[in-house]
């Protein structure tokens, strides 16, 4: 794969990704506009650019926990033993013949 160097601007502060693959570009630029909007969500008098960051990356963190919490893998074994019936029904009909 080849690789990119990007910068990624959060809060107002460039960060360097020197060796990137070029497949993940658009997951870093996504990454980086979420936590951007985060970021000006948690747009507060008291809050200091160090807190609001705080707060966007602890929504994000429970996002992610939700996620990963919720995940069930019962859709794709039910998907796989459907095609395992559907291979065995017609490995079956061919040893008929």
């Amino acid at each position: 794969m080849a690789k990119l160097s990007i910068t990624l601007k959060i809060a107002g502060t460039s960060y360097p990704f020197p060796d990137i693959e070029r497949a993940d570009e658009e997951v870093y630029r996504h990454a980086e506009r979420e936590v951007n909007r985060l970021f000006g969500e948690n747009a507060h008098p008291a809050l200091l650019p160090k807190d609001r960051l705080a707060l966007a990356a602890l929504h994000l963190a429970m996002e992610n926990v939700s996620l990963r919490s919720n995940r069930s893998p019962e859709p794709e074994l039910d998907k796989l033993t459907q095609v395992e019936k559907q291979m065995n029904d017609y490995l079956h009909s061919i040893e008929k013949k």
